[in-house]
């Protein structure tokens, strides 16, 4: 049987968006699409390891496997159902989180529902379902095991050009990141960072680069050490998946707001340093810093109606990582304080890039 081909998979993956067509908004394809690509992909590979494990052993194997596949997420139990297909998906999808904690994988393939009919109907899913099953994603079955990934580079570009200005929450010009990566050169054996890793693009691109390096892979294994944090839930589902996909399979990203709350940290609770650091924060983002917006003073006008009172950051901003010793930013532009996020958690050799608006300042300092 021929392998698989980056073309012929590109196609058939897009060729799942319009099965979609009208039952959701495009901004929202991506979510569904990966969740399955990902389900079928981790399927194959499995039924393929433990075809291997006992063609030595003759003994079932399913424990020895890398993901760990119950049977209610088995593709093949779930292509047989034909009421309530999205409830058993939701079910499907967190019976194998549960299966798989030591990856990490908490509320990853559970950031979707599929269970919800007004949505998606029995029909949709079921046609969507018969679409990923007409390839094999086995590794013996691909042109490269790398091939999955480009794929999903692919489709991320395709979501975010489809979902207009919104796309540019989860997605950044390819040509533009790989400015930035051979601007800023990750070296093997390096931490690389991405405070705002959106669908992990970045951190991608990142590893590509580093595995051109001389001793840039360990077998084949790229030999670089991923992190990212990611505020939105769907978003950050999409960034695990993505790097899981290209054959990181305990890729450290994180979920919440990196201004707020970084989650990256060493043993004795300080902010983790790193090598490289790479990002595309959103531009200008208004009421960055959560704890003072869910305090707002209220007061009430002449006709007696409650008005909030917008926060003073220069005054109510107490960051405890001690991280704006350039100043605090105003309250409609985060932009400076991501700047010196990423400058606080540089190793002192270490080498940032960063996409900046125009005009990214200081409200107490007053420059730009």
């Amino acid at each position: 049987m021929a392998k698989l081909q980056l073309e012929t998979l590109e196609s058939w993956l897009w060729d799942s968006a319009n099965i979609l067509r009208g039952s959701i908004g495009s901004s929202d394809f991506k979510n569904y699409i990966f969740g399955l690509l990902f389900l079928k992909r981790v399927n194959d590979v499995f039924e393929e390891d433990v075809e291997l494990i006992m063609a030595v052993t003759r003994d079932v194997a399913e424990d020895e496997t890398y993901f760990k596949v119950p049977k209610e997420a088995r593709w093949a139990e779930l292509k047989k159902v034909t009421e309530n297909i999205g409830v058993a998906l939701d079910k499907g999808f967190a019976a194998m989180e549960a299966a798989n904690t030591d990856l990490n994988m908490e509320g990853v393939m559970t950031a979707t529902k599929f269970g919800d009919k007004e949505k998606l109907s029995d029909e949709v899913l079921q046609r969507l379902l018969r679409h990923f099953n007409q390839h094999s994603l086995r590794n013996g079955d691909l042109y490269t095991p790398d091939i999955l990934g480009d794929a999903y580079e692919y489709l991320i570009k395709q979501f975010a050009d489809d979902a207009g200005k919104k796309g540019g929450e989860f997605y950044s010009p390819n040509g533009v990141v790989k400015l930035i990566v051979q601007l800023i050169k990750p070296q093997p054996k390096q931490k690389v960072y991405d405070p705002t890793c959106g669908s992990g693009g970045m951190l991608v691109e990142a590893a590509h680069y580093v595995a051109k390096q001389p001793g840039g892979k360990v077998g084949s294994n790229i030999n670089v050490s991923l992190y990212g944090q990611e505020k939105n839930l769907g978003t950050w589902a999409i960034a695990k998946i993505n790097l899981m996909l290209h054959n990181f399979m305990d890729p450290k990203i994180e979920k919440g707001d990196t201004l707020t709350d970084p989650k990256h940290k060493d043993p004795k609770g300080e902010l983790m340093m790193f090598d490289r650091v790479i990002a595309n924060p959103p531009f200008s983002q208004d009421a960055w810093w959560t704890p003072a917006e869910t305090t707002q003073e209220v007061k009430l006008d002449r006709d007696g109606k409650e008005k909030k009172i917008a926060p003073n950051y220069s005054k109510v901003v107490v960051d405890k990582h001690g991280r704006f010793q350039y100043g605090i930013p105003p309250r409609g532009y985060a932009d400076l304080a991501f700047l010196q996020h990423m400058i606080a958690v540089l190793k002192q050799d270490g080498k940032a890039g960063v996409i900046l608006p125009h005009g990214t300042h200081s409200e107490r300092r007053g420059y730009s």
